[in-house]
């Protein structure tokens, strides 16, 4: 009993230092990678954008909400939810009743 004690610690403890060891050269192979990379010697123009009074403008709220987030970017289409609802009814019907289980009384 007492060996196969000794025997799960010293595997449990080699794991460790197995794990330690393959960090440290991960973590190496990252700090050299890192010092290899070349970096701009001209750093890229900054994009300024001018600041958009959202309420002033007319613009829906959804572009505004786009704006604020991605910034200037131009919304195609939007299409209601509406559309397409029976599709969508067909299939979520389809797919749950294929989970149903048939019952049969207990003889």
């Amino acid at each position: 009993m007492g060996g196969s004690i000794l025997l799960s610690a010293q595997v449990y403890l080699l794991a460790i230092v197995i794990s330690f060891l393959v960090a440290l050269l991960i973590r190496g192979v990252v700090n050299t990678l890192s010092a290899i990379k070349k970096k701009p010697t001209v750093p890229a123009a900054a994009v300024v954008q001018a600041p958009v009074d959202f309420l002033k403008a007319d613009i829906p709220a959804i572009a505004a909400a786009v704006y604020a987030v991605l910034g200037a970017h131009r919304i195609v289409h939007i299409e209601s939810r509406g559309h397409g609802v029976g599709w969508t009814a067909e299939g979520r019907l389809t797919h749950h009743t294929s989970h149903n289980i048939v019952r049969r009384p207990r003889r």
